[in-house]
């Protein structure tokens, strides 16, 4: 039987969630990863690439983990940060093999994060380190990323449908 508890629903969130990249990614080319729907907008500016969604998806997912371990004591706050740094969208992420594989072990880095935790742990908190009044918790932090998360990975869906579209057209 599976188990309910609250951290294995965050495990079943997470794997939902790879696996939705890797429907998005099923047969894409590479170029697809680069494509936007538009460059200017009257609201919010340009839009984001199909690859640049999926790859900040990643990115934040490891950033806001790191941040809980933070909280709990298990990191420095100078190892805060996404899995590829400055480079979150950087050229080896124009490939959807190396996109999928990131995406596999960002899967790997969640499994063992959440193995490691306790339901203590989701009960720890800590001020901001340069925001003393704003209080970071490790469940918000976790809840926050697949938030995060699904909010990326339902626009990269939009926008890999309009990809399909003007392709369709196009040929």
């Amino acid at each position: 039987m599976k188990s309910t508890s609250e951290l294995a629903t965050y495990r079943q969130l997470f794997d939902n969630m790879v696996h939705d990249i890797e429907l998005l990614l099923e047969e894409l080319p590479a170029e697809a990863l680069l494509w936007k729907p538009f460059e200017h907008s009257p609201w919010r500016g340009p839009a984001g690439s199909l690859g640049w969604l999926i790859a900040h998806a990643i990115s934040s997912t490891y950033y806001l983990l790191r941040r809980a371990e933070w909280t709990m004591g298990r990191l420095e706050w100078n190892a805060v940060d996404g899995d590829e740094g400055s480079e979150e969208f950087g050229p080896a992420n124009h490939d959807p093999v190396y996109l999928l594989a990131r995406a596999r072990r960002m899967q790997t880095y969640v499994h063992q994060f959440l193995d490691s935790l306790s339901p203590q742990d989701l009960e720890a908190s800590r001020p901001h380190p340069f925001e003393s009044e704003r209080i970071l918790t490790v469940r918000y932090d976790i809840q926050h990323a697949f938030e995060h998360m699904s909010r990326h990975i339902g626009h990269a869906e939009l926008t890999r449908q309009l990809w399909a579209l003007q392709a369709a057209k196009a040929s």
